[in-house]
């Protein structure tokens, strides 16, 4: 691969999923951003968020894309909110593919409720969070991808469209 190709969405979306087989199909490396800064932080997400916030976890995941997006390109699922930081978003926009794997709300939801996930504890506000980022994972994409079907389905697609794109001229 000449360029990183990076899955984006909201929570649920299906990118650890979908990333690992994208990968195995195009015969790369995966790197899945959260289970990242977890080994790098020691600690789970869910208690990197209690024990040192959300800020603290928005600084590191920008220093670790960075730091990653340095390496051999390969596939790279983020965490659901990486593309609010301009500097991430930016630098992704240049340096690599950028799929959104966009899903409804109530597939989403369904995925990740009753989870021990930090931003996943109440209908309401995880709704309006999904509609916040909505044009943030519009802006970086290259593709948009329907993710709400069977990830097999989802993965084939975007490395079929990897595959076809992955000579083209960088955006």
């Amino acid at each position: 691969m000449d360029r990183w190709l990076v899955l984006s969405g909201y929570m649920g979306a299906g990118k650890t999923s979908v990333g690992r087989r994208v990968a195995s199909r195009l015969g790369c490396a995966f790197t899945d951003l959260d289970r990242e800064i977890e080994a790098r932080a020691g600690m789970a997400i869910p208690e990197i968020f209690s024990r040192r916030g959300e800020l603290w976890f928005r600084r590191t995941e920008e220093t670790v894309v960075r730091e990653l997006i340095a390496g051999e390109p390969a596939v790279l699922a983020l965490g659901g909110g990486s593309l609010e930081s301009a500097k991430t978003r930016g630098l992704l926009m240049r340096v690599a593919d950028v799929v959104w794997l966009r899903t409804s709300v109530a597939v989403a939801w369904a995925r990740v409720e009753g989870s021990d996930r930090p931003l996943a504890g109440d209908r309401d506000r995880f709704a309006r969070r999904a509609a916040a980022r909505e044009e943030r994972y519009r802006e970086a994409a290259a593709l948009e991808v329907d993710a709400d079907g069977p990830v097999d389905e989802v993965a084939a697609r975007v490395a079929a469209w990897a595959q076809r794109t992955a000579t083209g001229p960088a955006r």
